[in-house]
């Protein structure tokens, strides 16, 4: 992802949250910035075509930010490589799912 053979790893990169890494833990991804986590995401299989993505959260200190929709397009854009669907269970998800058709490909209605 990074263009370094480290998928584990993906630097963000605008403004302030240059120095927010995010990586893949599980079934999900975690935001560590310079004051510790800053964010999560979080996923599990609901069977082998599909995910329901459960949990969203950017701690206070780093909101304002987009953190949230750079860890949704973490997990759509893997949803997408592996061809997977996405049941977005937590409000925030189901909200940009609603807002946005870019995510309409792999939204499991």
């Amino acid at each position: 992802m990074n263009g370094n053979g480290n998928e584990d790893e993906v630097r963000s990169g605008s403004g302030s949250a240059d120095d927010i890494v995010a990586e893949k833990q599980g079934n999900g991804y975690v935001l560590k910035g310079p004051e510790g986590q800053a964010g999560e995401i979080t996923y599990r299989p609901a069977d082998a075509a599909t995910w329901i993505l459960d949990h969203t959260y950017v701690d206070p200190r780093y909101r304002g930010g987009n953190l949230a929709k750079r860890l949704l397009n973490l997990v759509v854009g893997e949803a997408r490589a592996k061809g997977i669907k996405i049941i977005p269970a937590c409000s925030y998800a189901l909200a940009q799912f609603r807002r946005n058709a870019e995510y309409a490909d792999v939204w499991k209605q």
